[in-house]
């Protein structure tokens, strides 16, 4: 994990370098310690095999998706719903690894040729369209089983313990374990604190879903 770190924080200061727009949150890993939930996602990931499929929901800068690949995954299909980080994550993908990457430029849900065995929907929040926290879970679900039920859901959510005002992050899409159960009933879930407000901006939880 330290050698990944290190191989991807020298690319992103690179980027910051060149971009001259991104967003304030990206600088967060161009620092010297790597966001905890990357690591998370290596714990839950490592002794997988590596010929699995893999969705991946909100690929954002393609840290995560640049993770998958040094762990030897190769049969990934990431999501990202703007055009401009496609390129940027394709770039990212080549150079690091001389791989081209499989990313879409489409908002998920969408409707692939087959069943991934692994979806990962991580430091990514899908709210255009959601008003309340019914439909919020619904869309979660809808996520969940579009493309049929994944040996392995990996999902990161804003949790309830975050009791700040954010017009962005507003109350209904924080949620605690109980909600997860009772969206998923009967699975083997699994949770990591990721975040904890007010050393970070918010507080997050990422869960692995397994039936």
């Amino acid at each position: 994990m330290e050698q990944f770190y290190q191989l991807l924080k020298e690319y992103n200061i690179g980027l910051k370098k060149r971009e001259s727009d991104l967003p304030e949150w990206f600088f967060q890993y161009t620092e010297d310690v790597p966001p905890l939930y990357w690591e998370t996602v290596y714990k839950i990931l490592k002794d997988e095999d590596k010929n699995l499929t893999i969705a991946e929901i909100g690929a954002g800068y393609g840290d995560i998706t640049a993770l998958l690949y040094f762990m030897g995954f190769r049969k990934i299909v990431s999501f990202e719903s703007e055009n401009h980080l496609c390129k940027l994550i394709d770039d990212k993908i080549l150079e690091l690894f001389s791989l081209s990457a499989n990313t879409i430029n489409k908002t998920y849900p969408y409707k692939l040729d087959h069943q991934p065995d692994i979806l990962i929907q991580v430091n990514c929040v899908y709210s255009d369209n959601v008003k309340n926290k019914e439909d919020y879970l619904k869309q979660i679900r809808m996520n969940y089983q579009i493309n049929g039920i994944p040996k392995i859901f990996i999902y990161e959510t804003i949790d309830e313990s975050y009791q700040e005002e954010n017009e962005i992050f507003p109350e209904f899409l924080r949620l605690n374990k109980a909600d997860v159960k009772q969206l998923f009933p009967g699975f083997k879930i699994q949770s990591f604190a990721t975040y904890r407000f007010p050393k970070n901006k918010v507080s997050k939880t990422l869960y692995k879903l397994c039936r």
